[in-house]
Order: C-alpha cells, then sequence, then structure tokens
C-alpha cells in the first residue's frame, strides 16, 4: 500500500521467492471499517484540510478492495492465491493513551496535525477522545478494525502452470 508502484514491488517480491515459497501480505480494508483511525482523521477534519490521499499513490487504504492484492499476486506469477479478513482491535488503557498513540504514529495524523495551533490541537484531542469512549469496556478502550491477508506461493519451475489460479474469498464479509 505504500509501495508508489505496486505492482513493481509485488513483482519483485514474487521474483526473489525460492520455487515453493510463499508470499503474504496484509492490507486496511475501507476507512470505514476502520475506526482506529477515522474517529482520529474525522476530529482532525473539524480544525484542519485533512487532503484526500491520491487514490493512486501511496496511502494505507490504496489496497483496501477485494481482489486488488490477488490480482497482483496473480499478475507476479503466483498460484494458489488466498484472501481471508482479520479482525482487529487498538487496544489502549484509556481514550487518552489512544489518542497520545494515533497523534504521535499515525502519518495521516502526524501531518495533519502540523496545520494547527496548539488551542486547535486541544479541541481536536478533545472530539477524538470523546468519540473513542464509546469503545471504552472494561477498564480497556477497544476499538475496532479489519484487515485483509493474501498470500501466493511462487510455482515450482518443474510444475505444470495452472490455468486459472485458485482464490478463497468471503464476500460476505466487509
Amino acid at each position: 500500500m505504500f509501495f508508489p508502484d505496486v505492482a513493481k514491488a509485488t513483482a519483485e517480491f514474487a521474483r526473489v521467492l525460492k520455487p515453493g515459497g510463499r508470499l503474504c501480505s496484509s492490507v486496511w480494508v475501507k476507512p470505514e471499517e476502520n475506526p482506529w483511525t477515522t474517529i482520529a482523521m474525522q476530529a482532525i477534519a473539524t480544525e484542519a484540510v485533512v487532503v484526500p490521499p491520491d487514490r493512486a499513490g501511496p496511502n494505507m487504504f490504496r489496497c483496501a478492495a477485494p481482489g486488488f492484492v490477488s490480482a497482483l499476486y496473480e499478475g507476479a506469477g503466483l498460484r494458489d492465491v488466498l484472501e481471508w479478513y482479520v479482525y482487529v482491535e487498538l487496544v489502549t488503557q484509556s481514550p487518552e493513551q489512544y489518542w497520545e498513540m494515533i497523534s504521535e504514529h499515525v502519518s495521516l495524523a502526524v501531518a495533519a496535525l502540523q496545520q494547527v495551533d496548539e488551542q486547535a490541537r486541544g479541541r481536536i484531542r478533545a472530539n477524538a477522545i470523546a468519540k473513542v469512549r464509546a469503545f471504552e469496556t472494561d477498564g480497556k478502550v477497544r476499538v475496532p478494525g479489519v484487515a485483509r491477508c493474501i498470500v501466493g506461493t511462487k510455482r515450482d519451475a518443474s510444475a505444470p502452470r495452472p490455468r486459472g489460479g485458485a482464490r478463497s474469498f468471503d464476500a460476505t464479509q466487509p
């Protein structure tokens, strides 16, 4: 998702695999399924201009479409390509710790926060903390997210090339 040319990067990963070697990636699905990041970014957008990333350029949701990475794998000659969803939680000790982690380590948030003064940062922080409290249970903040894992195998040079790729994908999920 962060390589300038994802097809070229995928082809290079596949090239350096040994025959029978596997390539596995994990990518975030659409922003709506990842409130751990959207809560903060929506709060920031109330005070700063948050420019949407170039859809074709490097960004954390660039590879979100189902089948996108599988097509890259197949284009790079990998076989037995499989995709599946992984449900995750960002767990912090408090809403304040959530804000610290996001505001200091998520590059989109860090860049956007550089545009605003301290008063605006305080309002953004308060907004994000108020929203993330909805995910507070049992003394912890548990904000959900969804990623997709993709795996493919480099074929053995002596094995016949399969016709059509195998792909397992549950389209009923996000």
